[in-house]
């Protein structure tokens, strides 16, 4: 099943969901307006005191609609705050605005303003800068068939309260078959060799950003204090775990309004699907356009610093028997066997040699009758992750 992003999700459901909201029965019903053109702008990203800003710009879309939502490009926008100070963001691919790094006065107020193309202007409410406290604890604990990635803070101030937290994951991996052999044409037509690998194509590194929402609060509690949040779980037979698994986990102070916004995101895209889930509700967002507040604008624009810890888990440490099943997207992979010759003893050197030049067929050895062979699928980890070892590997 498809993940999307905070800012495609928005983009797909922000504009029904006041609809759904009124749908009160189990019968479907497809309102005319679920096609209409209208595209309202969405703003996903936050103010970085401490660092890069990075907004994406796009439009909402049909609910129908298989592609994916279209972005705003030629925006002008930036960063302002309440003592005249303007911080420009440039446009580094289309509909991606990004900032340089910043280090922002806690003191001051700041918004987003912007201008698009067709010069139509919007803004965001002026919010505080809140101060992120750094993460005291960052770890992971087995749980039935789940690993969990947990997570511990507090402010000693008092003036955090309300959390959110990201992760980025990164894990390296094997193929399911390891090629010894290369397949190397030869600049004369008609001419090839099949010789020793080169080309590293067994262990890879993927990175994945998973989207769900994770917030966090104490607002209920006499100490400004978190423990044991989970941030991630899996499954402990997960492929991530097979060799070694890193996450980078971002911590970031909210404010109340931010907060709530956030929660009712998360419960309008992740608990809808039965007739027992809560019914989605109105986004009500802290961006507006200017001279035109009845238009909607998806987005909440908050501003804070943020704080990072990186943890490993190695495939030593975990409490798993050396006979662990795994899950591999590799398990349905096989070798066979090109022969020179068949049975009865008719050969066919160009046929061979065919078959190897096809894009999705791997040499992975000698046999004694001519080669072993799996697909790329099974033997190219590139076609799931990258050679490049990590820089923090």
């Amino acid at each position: 099943m498809r993940r999307f992003s905070t800012s495609e999700l928005l983009a797909r459901w922000g504009a029904r969901l006041t609809l759904l909201a009124l749908a009160g029965c189990v019968e479907p019903y497809v309102p005319d307006v679920i096609n209409a053109p209208n595209t309202f702008l969405v703003v996903d990203g936050f103010i970085n005191g401490n660092g890069r800003s990075a907004f994406l710009l796009s439009r909402t879309t049909n609910v129908a609609a298989t592609t994916a939502p279209p972005a705003e490009p030629g925006a002008s926008v930036a960063i302002t705050d309440d003592a005249g100070g303007r911080y420009p963001l440039r446009e580094t691919v289309p509909g991606t605005y990004q900032s340089d790094s910043l280090v922002l006065n806690a003191g001051r107020q700041y918004q987003l303003r912007i201008t698009t193309s067709a010069n139509a202007g919007y803004e965001s409410d002026p919010v505080p800068l809140k101060v992120t406290p750094p993460i005291d604890k960052l770890g992971w604990q087995l749980s039935g068939d789940q690993l969990q990635v947990q997570l511990s803070t507090h402010d000693p101030a008092g003036q955090a309260r309300y959390y959110r937290w990201g992760a980025v994951e990164t894990w390296q991996f094997n193929a399911g078959v390891r090629s010894f052999l290369e397949y190397y044409p030869h600049p004369i037509v008609g001419q090839s060799t099949i010789d020793g690998r080169t080309t590293p194509i067994y262990t890879c590194w993927r990175t994945e950003q998973p989207t769900a929402i994770k917030q966090g609060t104490s607002a209920a509690l006499s100490q400004d204090a978190i423990a044991n949040a989970i941030v991630l779980s899996f499954s402990s037979r997960a492929e991530r775990l097979i060799v070694r698994y890193s996450v980078l986990v971002s911590q970031a102070a909210e404010t109340a309004d931010e907060f709530a916004y956030r929660e009712l995101l998360r419960k309008n895209t992740e608990a809808v699907g039965t007739v027992n889930d809560p019914l989605p509700t109105q986004l009500t967002g802290n961006v507006h356009r200017v001279g035109q507040a009845s238009e909607p604008v998806l987005g909440f624009v908050g501003a804070h610093t943020v704080q990072y810890q990186r943890l490993f888990i190695n495939r030593a440490e975990l409490p798993f028997p050396k006979d662990w099943q795994f899950d591999s997207p590799y398990q349905q992979c096989v070798v066979g066997e090109l022969r020179f010759c068949d049975l009865n003893g008719k050969c066919d050197f160009p046929a061979v040699i065919a078959v190897l030049k096809l894009p999705n067929s791997i040499p992975v050895d000698n046999s004694p009758n001519g080669y072993y062979v799996t697909s790329a699928d099974c033997a190219d980890c590139r076609l799931r992750g990258t050679t490049v070892q990590p820089s923090f590997w």
